[in-house]
Parts: structure tokens; C-alpha cells; sequence
């Protein structure tokens, strides 16, 4: 690193480089260092997408578990409510059972109705993080994209490319911009398990 800044101080000293290659090498050098920071903090959003997105797909196959063994209580209830009807000796039996299932039935709809709030909030989520995940990409492209320019102002030498380099630099920085202002979107609570 040292050997670069001695190079970098000796062409300023001696006034190596012309007045427009100098003005690219720190839009460079700023554009690059932009863009490294917007790509980690893309690469920490690509994660949590992906982490949130398995949550979703987790609550809601919890969900159609619930909905199974509420279905499985439906139809024990149903059941046993037959043979009630067929032997009316044994309702008396198996009210204590009809009463069970009931209860049950009762109980996975209401935990199905909470899992379901949790994993459409998660879901909601999920759409946030990949909509700030899209907006790092535009950013990166147009890094990019200026990066290519100030590559082709300093082979021309044409001001004009310069320009519309640093026109595409801020159009990233405004992309970056928008995708780091939704940092602190607040995560919704796992879907907590229960038989």
C-alpha cells in the first residue's frame, strides 16, 4: 500500500497525468469505493432474504400441518358421532371424546389463524427485502456502468464522457440511497411451535 501512495504523491508532485485523467482516477477511486460498500450491505440483504424466505415457506407448511391434524379431529369427531348415532347405548361413552375433538378442532383453528397473521407478516417482509435487494442491484449496475465511462474518458479524452460517468455514479448513489434507508425494517417474530 505504501508503494501506491508514493506513486500517487510523486504524480501530483511532478503534475504527471492531465487535469481530466486526474479528476477520473478520483471519481474512480470514490465510485469504487461506493460501490464496494453498497455490494456488502447488498450481500447482508441477499441473506436476510434468504433466511426470511425460508421462514415463510416454514410457517406455512406449519400451517397446513395444523390444518391436517384439524382435519384428522374433524373427522375422528364425525366418527364417532356415527356411531353414536348407530349404537345409541355408546353416546353416552363417547361424549367425553366428541367433546375432546371439539376442543381440538376449536383449538388448531385458532393457532392456524396466528400462524397465518405471522407468515403473512413474514411474507411482507420478504417483499421489502427483495424490493431494497433490487434496488442494490440497479445501484451496482449503474456503478458499473459509470466505472465503464471514466474508463472510456481517460482512453478518449472526452470531457462529455466523464460527465455522463458521474451522472450514472449518482444515479447510484441515489438507488444505494434508497436501498439503505429501509436498514432498520423490523422483523416479525418467528412462528412459535406447538402440537
Amino acid at each position: 500500500m505504501g508503494e501506491l501512495a508514493e506513486s500517487i504523491h510523486e504524480a501530483t508532485e511532478h503534475g504527471h497525468g492531465s487535469s481530466l485523467n486526474n479528476r477520473v482516477g478520483i471519481a474512480v477511486a470514490i465510485t469504487a469505493t461506493v460501490m464496494a460498500l453498497t455490494s456488502i450491505v447488498g450481500g447482508h440483504v441477499v441473506q436476510e432474504l434468504n433466511l426470511t424466505a425460508s421462514e415463510v415457506n416454514n410457517a406455512w407448511a406449519y400451517f397446513q400441518a395444523k390444518s391436517t391434524k384439524q382435519h384428522l379431529a374433524e373427522n375422528a369427531r364425525e366418527l364417532l358421532a356415527a356411531q353414536g348415532d348407530l349404537n345409541p347405548g355408546a353416546a353416552s361413552a363417547l361424549a367425553p371424546r366428541l367433546d375432546r375433538y371439539a376442543a381440538e378442532v376449536k383449538r388448531y383453528d385458532q393457532e392456524k389463524a396466528e400462524i397465518q397473521r405471522q407468515a403473512e407478516g413474514l411474507e411482507a417482509r420478504r417483499l421489502l427485502l427483495q424490493a431494497r435487494h433490487d434496488r442494490f442491484g440497479i445501484a451496482e449496475a449503474t456503478f458499473s456502468l459509470s466505472l465503464a465511462l471514466f474508463g472510456l474518458t481517460a482512453l478518449t479524452q472526452r470531457r462529455w464522457l466523464l460527465g455522463l460517468g458521474i451522472l450514472f455514479a449518482c444515479a447510484g448513489l441515489v438507488a444505494g440511497a434508497s436501498a439503505v434507508s429501509s436498514v432498520g425494517l423490523s422483523r416479525p417474530a418467528a412462528v412459535e411451535r406447538t402440537d
